[in-house]
């Protein structure tokens, strides 16, 4: 069972590599960055560094592979830092962020997936990484929630097109996640974020949603305990959705 992850040296990526190995619905993770892993990788997953964003490296990419490959995880994704140019309203970000922003989060998912499409195998599955921000508003970055809404759509439409061929479609959508992204705004912004808005809190005293936490769901989505799961959307956020409108 061969495995591609995309930004799989980032926080969520390199969690979902893991876990996909941890729980055995993958015995070889190609893990697809631009840069090198942070740490020691686990037995099982290597690191192919693409720049997916170029369409000649995505080609060398799909080259590259096997010519099976069983699961596809979309991690790519969020906002470039700093931005192509400068934001001074987020509501109203320059087109160039606009568009950098939907590219990122939508259109290489889709470019990634095409370019795969020929390899993902019948009992195959794709698990593409959406958002809690997909389903609510997201007033501090309104082209990121635009843009993991349309994926969403894109997966549901996905999963129909790709249903006959015997490949499953998932999603996820995280909710707050400590990551490279929240770095760029800060520590305390996060954690009062969090307290405010996710109602779940874990026996172990303190403890916020972790990126295994989402890994472990999409290690499910594409296992065979989830062989009857296509189209749907997980939301493992702790029940922010739940309460209010976030952001």
């Amino acid at each position: 069972m061969t495995a591609v992850v995309t930004a799989a040296c980032g926080t969520i990526g390199s969690a979902v590599m893991r876990q996909l190995l941890v729980h055995g619905v993958a015995d070889r993770v190609i893990g697809v960055d631009v840069r090198d892993p942070d740490c020691e990788l686990p037995p099982g997953a290597e690191i192919w560094k693409h720049d997916l964003r170029d369409p000649g490296d995505l080609a060398r990419l799909a080259g590259r592979l096997p010519s099976t490959v069983d699961i596809l995880v979309n991690v790519l994704g969020g906002e470039r830092h700093p931005a192509l140019r400068l934001v001074e309203d987020v509501a109203w970000p320059p087109p160039e962020v606009w568009d950098d922003i939907v590219d990122l989060n939508l259109s290489v998912a889709y470019r990634v997936t095409k370019a795969l499409r020929g390899h993902l195998i019948a009992g195959g599955a794709v698990c593409n990484v959406s958002s809690i921000a997909a389903a609510m508003p997201w007033a501090v970055s309104p082209a990121y929630g635009a843009a993991k809404a349309a994926l969403e759509h894109w997966s549901s439409s996905l999963a129909v097109l790709l249903a006959g061929d015997g490949v499953r479609v998932n999603m996820v959508r995280p909710g707050f996640v400590w990551s490279e992204q929240w770095r760029a705004v800060d520590r305390a912004e996060f954690d009062r974020v969090a307290q405010d808005r996710v109602p779940l809190r874990q026996p172990a005293a303190g403890r916020e949603q972790t990126a295994c936490d989402v890994a472990d769901a999409v290690a499910f989505l594409c296992s065979p305990a989830a062989a009857h799961v296509t189209g749907q959307a997980i939301n493992v956020d702790g029940g922010a959705a739940l309460v209010r409108a976030a952001r």
